[in-house]
């Protein structure tokens, strides 16, 4: 079932997110979190749950959360033709419930606001490791038009 999340749900849905942050981070030094990282990344999230324009949905089954996408309206360059973006920020279903439709009702849910919000499209970033994600987005229809390259600049951390 999905449901939408709010600050009260925090610590519901911190577990979930640090999931998503572990998952990623042997796939770019990017994505590595620094020790004790929690209270800053609990504080991130809870800036994510009270922003303006933005939506998190997570999917609960049998009392436990098993999903969550976040989803947010941006607004786009104004001489560009398509200047109402939607945003697809971060998006996980736990392992042992992939591959069972959770994630495109998840995303149905998100590009259902987004829609009903004004976007008139979507953009996602996926880690160029994750091919299970990248699949997973081709298969709702997202193609990729860009690369977004990182260039770390001091590696001795």
């Amino acid at each position: 079932m999905i449901q939408e999340a709010t600050p009260e749900d925090i610590d519901e849905l911190f577990p979930l997110w640090q999931e998503l942050m572990q998952h990623h981070q042997s796939q770019h030094k990017v994505f590595r979190c620094k020790p004790n990282h929690d209270q800053a990344l609990k504080a991130e999230l809870l800036t994510r749950l009270k922003a303006k324009d933005t939506q998190v949905y997570v999917y609960e089954k049998d009392g436990d959360w098993i999903g969550m996408i976040i989803c947010q309206l941006r607004q786009s360059i104004k001489g560009f033709v398509l200047q109402r973006k939607g945003y697809i920020a971060e998006t996980i279903v736990k392992a042992g419930f992939r591959n069972q439709g959770i994630g495109q009702e998840l995303f149905e849910a998100a590009r259902n606001w987004l829609h009903d919000k004004g976007a008139d499209h979507i953009e996602l970033q996926v880690a160029v490791k994750n091919n299970k994600a990248l699949d997973f987005w081709q298969q709702q229809g997202f193609e990729t038009i860009t690369r977004h390259l990182v260039l770390v600049l001091d590696d001795k951390k």
